[in-house]
């Protein structure tokens, strides 16, 4: 009985290790087809033979067997040895047997009825296989980068455009790698002996510059973001790509731009702001009130005119007697007098009417909150939750016989 249950608590403890260990060949496996792929589509078949093979090794998948298939079939064309050639025939047969309905199945058919003639007319045993196989266990390493336009420098040798593939010394090496519009890089990798060894090298970016020239009272906005204030020559650092611009001012009308910045350069642009109708409205409403108020200092002063001719008549009723016509004129300078005073206090109202309102007018012209946080559409990301309605307020101003006053209304 204690013998099982050792077996059993051994049998527990060694399943995670299994199954690490099977996971770690998975990732082997997907590093080696990975790099294997690469150096296919790089033109390098002995490379991309033993990367694939190292995954066939690890998972010997059908996908697999029909990708390392295809790159000694390209390879036997390039030095029509036998080797090759028997190889890809023994992989094709293997896809089509391990998967029968497998998508390329079609191919592999096609390819054995390619090369089965050809293995056929060369029955003999090529005398160079161990020297093939010799040079597919090569040591190499595959360097790899997404920059574009990137180049690549091993161990201080000219450049050379992504990916590089060489046969090397086991051991430590090191890769420079340049890319316009990416900080350089430097990289020290490990040749492992007789294998193909990938290293992808990711750049890091250049941020682009945005210059721009606008009102110094204006906000910037980027992609829904507030970036800076305004004023000229406004330098922002940005990744490269589509950016929107929103530049909006206290009674100016949102400035809109859309601007593709290129990696590690500058573009500047100037950004103009026209004044909002409701600015407009509220200039024309101050202007109206100044020539009201011009106005009713124009009639008070004639109300005073008429004052000073009633007070003239008075004074003189008091010393001499008058006449008729005398009297008559006393009653239309005192009739003159009241009109101009009414008149003078209805365009005073008037005045501060206007005045009130272009003032409210003025004061709640702000910039549409919905304009300046829109994020732009090429982040792919949710815009944030619409703003609440702006507030609006309307003034009407009201006379009345002992004074004035307003009326507020809108929306809150």
């Amino acid at each position: 009985m204690r013998q099982v249950l050792l077996a059993l608590t051994l049998g527990v403890l060694c399943w995670p290790l299994s199954a690490l260990a099977a996971e770690s060949d998975l990732d082997r496996a997907k590093e080696s087809f990975k790099a294997g792929a690469t150096a296919y589509a790089a033109g390098d078949y002995l490379a991309a033979i033993q990367a694939l093979d190292a995954a066939y090794q690890l998972t010997p998948l059908p996908a697999i067997a029909f990708s390392l298939g295809q790159a000694h079939r390209r390879q036997y064309f390039v030095d029509h040895e036998r080797e090759h050639l028997s190889r890809a025939v023994e992989l094709f047969r293997q896809y089509i047997e391990l998967a029968p309905t497998g998508s390329r199945r079609a191919d592999a058919l096609d390819a054995l009825s390619q090369l089965e003639p050809l293995a056929a007319a060369q029955p003999k045993a090529s005398t160079h296989g161990e020297a093939n196989a010799d040079a597919v266990r090569r040591t190499r390493v595959l360097i790899t980068t997404d920059a574009p336009g990137a180049e690549l420098a091993l161990d201080g040798s000219p450049a050379m455009p992504s990916p590089l593939i060489r046969e090397v010394e086991p051991g430590k090496h090191r890769v420079h790698v340049t890319a316009p519009g990416f900080f350089p890089s430097e990289r020290e990798l490990n040749a492992i002996p007789g294998e193909l060894t990938l290293t992808p090298v990711t750049l890091r970016e250049r941020p682009s510059t945005l210059g721009i020239w606008t009102a110094p009272e204006a906000d910037i906005y980027i992609d829904g973001a507030f970036a800076s204030a305004g004023g000229d020559g406004v330098l922002l650092q940005l990744p490269s790509g589509k950016h929107r611009v929103a530049v909006g001012q206290k009674g100016r009308v949102v400035a809109l731009r859309e601007v593709t910045l290129q990696r590690g350069k500058q573009q500047n642009i100037r950004v103009g702001l026209d004044k909002t109708p409701q600015r407009i409205t509220s200039e024309v409403l101050f202007i109206a009130g100044g020539a009201s108020l011009g106005v009713s200092l124009v009639l008070s002063g004639f109300a005073i005119r008429a004052e000073g001719e009633a007070e003239q008549f008075v004074g003189k009723l008091q010393t001499n007697n008058v006449s008729p016509a005398e009297l008559t004129s006393y009653r239309t300078s005192i009739t003159s007098r009241d009109r101009f005073r009414l008149a003078t206090g209805v365009s005073l109202a008037t005045s501060a009417g206007f005045f009130i309102t272009g003032l409210f007018l003025h004061e709640l012209d702000q910039p549409d909150p919905q304009l300046l946080y829109r994020m732009s559409p090429r982040r792919g990301a949710e815009p944030p939750p619409a703003p609440a309605a702006k507030s609006r307020v309307r003034v009407a101003p009201l006379f009345f016989a002992d004074g004035l006053g307003a009326m507020l209304g809108g929306t809150f």
